[in-house]
């Protein structure tokens, strides 16, 4: 998943690699076993300009797989991640309260690999998908599988908030009867905040949602500093596709490209995944399996649904096998 171009802009305004600090570290809280030390691509800057890195990472509670489940259907993905991020991350660089405010304002890339080693944690790296064929006269699904620990991750740190993109060709900006001729866009990159303010847009009309991808995102065009969708929309093509390459280049890139053929029908396939879409129709699909779990537990042990949904996934999964295999020796 390459993190800023035409189809990157789309999912910004929607969603164990050889860079990370290790899969799971020693020094796990007791609330949260199986706790890890990540690398961030991109980084976080903080209002002082200091780049913060590092990040603890805790696998979902049940309580954070009850929340994923119930808020990322629909336009509240972008909410749901921020959400979960917020309740699952320790520690950012030396910054150990992290808030939905923090969250909202790392970078999409960031943000779409921390779903996916949080995805790792909590059910492990290996990743059985189904996707639809395609062709004309076949659609039947196909079964991939691959595993997480053979993602992809180009690190980039991004020691700016902002950055400058020389284009290769003047445009024209005019505002309060003054027209200007320059060659000089200033821009950040995409984050959080901007997928969430852009998600209920980007299913109506994919076209305008860019186009206010780009008006939040750009600052200055030339000296011109008051950037909206209007200005952004008579820009020419060329020159919002190079806006965009640049954001490509200074972006850091996470790719999962699912290729080969349907064993039905031969017709070739390559697309890529989506990782933070999965991750919420898996929670939504676990629901049932959790309430069942903790029905289980709260059935035979007597313990609370509070301190049943307190515990991480593997942690519940193993009582609720401990108790299976007990029933069934007493049958």
């Amino acid at each position: 998943m390459a993190c800023f171009d035409g189809s990157e802009a789309r999912a910004a305004a929607q969603s164990s690699d050889a860079g990370a600090l290790g899969a799971t570290t020693g020094e796990a809280t007791e609330e949260r076993p199986g706790e890890g030390l990540f690398l961030l691509p991109g980084g976080y800057l903080d209002e002082r300009g200091r780049l913060h890195r590092e990040v603890r990472l805790a696998p979902l509670t049940g309580r954070d797989e009850e929340y994923l489940a119930l808020g990322a259907p629909g336009d509240a993905t972008a909410s749901a991640v921020t959400g979960l991020l917020a309740r699952c991350l320790a520690r950012v660089g030396s910054v150990e309260r992290v808030d939905a405010a923090l969250v909202r304002e790392l970078l999409v890339c960031d943000r779409e690999y921390l779903v996916l080693r949080l995805r790792a944690l909590t059910f492990g790296p290996e990743v059985e998908a189904v996707l639809k064929c395609g062709g004309q006269e076949c659609g039947q699904p196909m079964d991939v599988q691959f595993s997480l620990d053979d993602l992809q991750v180009e690190r980039r740190a991004v020691g700016s908030r902002f950055f400058t993109a020389h284009l290769s060709s003047p445009v024209f900006v005019e505002r309060g009867g003054a027209r200007e001729e320059t060659r000089h866009v200033e821009f950040r990159l995409p984050t959080g905040a901007d997928q969430e303010a852009l998600a209920a847009v980007f299913r109506a009309d994919e076209a305008r949602a860019l186009r206010l991808l780009l008006a939040r995102t750009i600052r200055r065009v030339g000296t011109l500093t008051e950037v909206d969708e209007e200005l952004v929309a008579g820009l020419p093509m060329s020159a919002l596709e190079e806006i965009a390459g640049q954001m490509r280049l200074l972006s850091p890139q996470i790719e999962i490209e699912l290729d080969g053929a349907c064993p039905e029908c031969g017709t070739p396939f390559s697309t890529r995944f989506d990782g933070v879409g999965f991750f919420a129709s898996e929670a939504v699909g676990n629901l049932y399996d959790l309430e069942l779990e903790v029905h289980l537990l709260a059935w035979h042990y007597h313990w609370s649904e509070q301190d049943i949904l307190s515990m991480t996934r593997q942690k519940r999964r193993h009582y609720v096998n401990l108790l299976r295999g007990v029933l069934e020796s007493q049958n």
